[in-house]
């Protein structure tokens, strides 16, 4: 009798509250389906990105340059995606834009509108730095590469010895054996009198 009237309740119970019921597992089946839409779309999107830089390649190899900068132009907008950095590479290497400002402008939206590994990004802005270089912005260069030289960057020794050649080149040799000093410190070549620490 007491489970006769157990399994009254429990019936009258999910008579009663069927509605919720039903409209928790829509709930679910509707929150599944977004995730299964959104990882789709997301891979689908990633192969048209893909194929992209693909077809970029392709156009520069044929001599097509106006074409393949204006998808690698697109990619480079893109966000989180790793064809944004390699793309703006691929506009470098063959000089598919002259405009300086399009380039920095580029390295910006890079650096600034994806999510790097820390060394990932301490490459992007070395290179930054390279390629401002030749017009001498100095300050923009040493707050680019400051944060690699005093961390333990696999890129610290890189970013050392661009800015002894750089100082170098532009006649300031003081400063230029100052990098070169650490530099060889960090590498292991006996010297004395730095804490390999630049300010």
């Amino acid at each position: 009798m007491e489970t006769e009237n157990s399994q009254n309740t429990l019936f009258n119970f999910l008579k009663a509250n069927i509605k919720i019921f039903l409209y928790i597992i829509g709930i679910f089946i509707l929150i599944i389906a977004a995730i299964i839409w959104f990882t789709n779309n997301n891979k689908v999107k990633e192969t048209k990105v893909s194929d992209s830089f693909i077809n970029a390649q392709i156009l520069i190899e044929k001599g097509k340059k106006n074409e393949a900068e204006k998808i690698l132009s697109n990619l480079v907008l893109e966000k989180n995606s790793p064809y944004s950095s390699l793309s703006l590479f691929l506009i470098i290497e063959n000089k598919l834009i002259d405009n300086k400002e399009t380039i920095i402008n580029y390295f910006d939206e890079v650096i600034n509108n994806n999510s790097f590994k820390e060394e990932d990004l301490n490459l992007l802005r070395l290179k930054k730095a390279i390629y401002i270089s030749d017009i001498s912005m100095e300050q923009e260069i040493l707050g680019l590469l400051n944060p690699i030289i005093n961390s333990n960057s696999v890129w610290k020794n890189h970013a050392l010895k661009f800015l002894g050649d750089f100082y170098h080149s532009n006649g300031q040799q003081q400063k230029a054996k100052q990098y070169y000093f650490t530099l060889s410190e960090n590498e292991g070549i006996p010297s004395t009198g730095s804490s390999g620490k630049i300010d």
